[in-house]
Formats: C-alpha cells, structure tokens, sequence
C-alpha cells in the first residue's frame, strides 16, 4: 500500500475518534456537579442533555450546557478546517501536489471529509458518551452546533423554524425533529445548487473563506446526524403519540 494512503486513512481515522472525544464530554453533568451538587441524570427525564438540565437542574445551567454542547462541534470542526486548509504538510499529504485533485468528484476532496467526519464523530460522541457509560443526549446541540460551524443563512432559517414550530407545537422534542428535517433538506439544496451552479451562488451560503466548503459530505453528515437524532427521539414520539409528551408554559 502507498504509504501517502495509509497515511490518509489513518488521518481520517484519526478526525473521526477526535471528533467523538470532543462530542462525549458532558458539560451537562460537569455544570451541574460543579454548581448545583447534583447529577441531570437523577432528575427529570433523566438525559444528560440542556433540555433536561434547564427543566430539572435551572435555566442558566441549561442554556450553559446547549453554548458549550455547541461550541464541543464548532471548535474541532474549525480546528481541523484550519489545519487542512493552511498547514501546508497537512494539506501535502491530504492532497498531493496538484491541488486539484478531488478523491470523489468536484469540490469533494479528501481534506473536506476529514472536518466532515470530526462533526460526525462530535454527534456520535454527544450521543454515545465514554464519559457516560456511552448514553448521552439527544444530539440536537451538536447538530446546531455544526450548522452555526458551516452557514451563516441556515443561522436564520434554523431559528426562525424553530421558534415557530415551538410557538405551534409547544412540545421542545417535535420542534427540534422538525427543524433539524429542514436544515437537512436546506444542505442537500445547497449541495445541488453548488453542483449544479459552482461555488459562486453556494459559496454565499456557506462561511466559505473561514469554515467548511460545499461539499457531498455536508448533506451526507447532516443526513446521518439527523437520523440519529430521529432514533434518539424515539422515547418522545411514542410519548406524544400518547399525548404524554411535556409541553413548555413559558412561551405564549
């Protein structure tokens, strides 16, 4: 095997344990040991996740726990983009000398895949934590986390949707399936736009000079991230298909 591929895989490899370290830290029952003396786990819901924490532990903890969730995505996400964009041996070994060569067609090089598989990883960590026993949350920080790393105008349209849908449903775990939904169909809009288009119509959609480029991999990640997030859900769907589902009072 040419070592330059071993390399490669090995570095792809490497992105996809780093992102799982980053996503399986639990800030929700770090915050709430640190502060509170108490474990999000013993209460409420029981999940080591912001939504449980704000309800069982206090709303600052939960927002505390949801900013870090986020930023547990965006740092290894822009750290490994940086580094496969800007460091020069690193961009050697992920692309060689002639950089336009793509492993996977047009825009889809390997050194994109390597922030892709650190995003995921970061969710499947986030979910299945080995600080936690591998449980864990429900993965909706981690996803928005991942949308605030790549495109300013899915910061919006995720926002927008969200407290929309909250406002309707009242119900925190169908707005949050909701949403997540429409960011996914958003990135495959934007990947067939970029495929279809080039760079310049997607690039404004992306925070293209300072984060991940437009690639096949986003849809994929988003694809499979929300998937995931669907599964983890699958305690609350069957609780608000028997109308058991907790709803929110403080939004009117």
């Amino acid at each position: 095997m040419n070592m330059n591929i071993l390399y490669q895989i090995l570095i792809l490899i490497g992105c996809l344990l780093l992102g799982y370290l980053f996503g399986s830290i639990p800030n929700s029952v770090i915050i709430s040991r640190l502060f509170y003396h108490k474990d999000p786990r013993d209460y409420g819901s029981h999940n080591p996740g912001g939504t449980n924490v704000g309800r069982s532990i206090s709303k600052g903890a939960g927002v505390a726990t949801m900013a870090l969730d986020f930023f547990k995505v965006i740092i290894p996400v822009l750290a490994i983009f940086a580094l496969f964009t800007y460091f020069e041996p690193a961009v050697n070994i992920m692309l060689g000398d002639d950089r336009t060569y793509n492993a996977f067609g047009q825009g889809n090089t390997l050194a994109e895949l390597t922030y892709y598989l650190v995003a995921l990883g970061c969710m499947i960590g986030h979910a299945y934590s080995c600080f936690l026993k591998f449980k864990g949350g429900k993965i909706v920080s981690s996803f928005a986390g991942l949308i605030l790393a790549i495109s300013w105008t899915a910061i919006p349209i995720f926002a927008t949707i969200f407290f929309i849908t909250l406002k309707k449903t009242k119900v925190v775990s169908i707005t949050s399936i909701i949403t997540t939904g429409c960011i996914t169909v958003f990135s495959w809009i934007v990947y067939i736009i970029y495929a279809t288009c080039g760079p310049t119509i997607s690039g404004y959609l992306m925070f293209s000079e300072f984060g991940p480029h437009v690639s096949i991999y986003m849809p994929i990640v988003f694809t499979l991230g929300y998937a995931l997030l669907v599964y983890k859900h699958r305690s609350n769907l069957i609780k608000l298909k028997k109308g058991e589902e907790n709803k929110i009072s403080w939004m009117k």
